[in-house]
């Protein structure tokens, strides 16, 4: 799961620095692009959440068996 949220986080970044790229630029095809940096930023939002309820997850269960 950590292998597909970490895919996930590289193509959001990919789309939305594209739908930015093209924006900024005045590129053709920006409009369109929009819903793809939309998507993009869907994908790292998706990924951050899964990172993060991972890692508290994690150190949830470190401080439980330490604990005598």
């Amino acid at each position: 799961m950590k292998k597909l949220a970490l895919i996930a986080l590289i193509t959001g970044m990919l789309l939305a620095a594209a739908a930015y790229i093209t924006e900024a630029n005045d590129l053709p095809g920006a409009v369109e692009l929009r819903t793809v940096g939309f998507i993009g930023y869907i994908f790292i939002i998706s990924a951050a959440a899964y990172f993060s309820l991972y890692w508290l997850y994690k150190w949830n269960k470190d401080a439980e068996t330490i604990q005598p």
